[in-house]
């Protein structure tokens, strides 16, 4: 049944996820998760020049919300903030190998907490900024 709903893309980053942890330092921390089925994700942005120069991220759930939070990670190192508020949700979906339709909210989690994040940092004046408890 699980090769069923999870593609090898979300198996393999659930067991072996890029990027998950704490930085030491970091000027974005933004966090939420889905009050219905459990999901959280917390991501920690170090930014340079207006880019994302590291980025970690820890969280709780099921592989989906997991493979694409870590799959996230690696979509936005190294990109500068406006690149990363352009990937769409298709972007996600695909890159995850398909999703299916119960299990949206799931694989969408990541990108609508690190969006957010980036968009109070822009508003906070490009400070240090922490969201905490976004509910998607």
């Amino acid at each position: 049944m699980a090769d069923e709903i999870y593609s090898e893309i979300i198996l393999d980053l659930y067991k072996n996820p890029q990027n998950f942890g704490h930085l030491k330092e970091y000027d974005i921390k933004a966090s939420g998760g889905n009050p219905i089925c459990g999901d959280e994700v917390s991501f920690e942005v170090k930014i340079d020049q207006d880019k994302i120069n590291e980025i970690k991220f820890v969280g709780e759930g099921c592989a989906i919300s997991k493979a694409s939070s870590s799959l996230l990670t690696e979509m936005a190192k190294g990109k500068p903030l406006w690149e990363v508020k352009k990937i769409s949700n298709q972007d996600v979906f695909e890159s995850l190998g398909g999703v299916i339709q119960t299990r949206i909210k799931c694989a969408l989690l990541g990108i609508s907490v690190l969006k957010m994040g980036i968009e109070k940092f822009e508003q906070n004046g490009k400070r240090k900024t922490e969201v905490q408890n976004l509910r998607i």
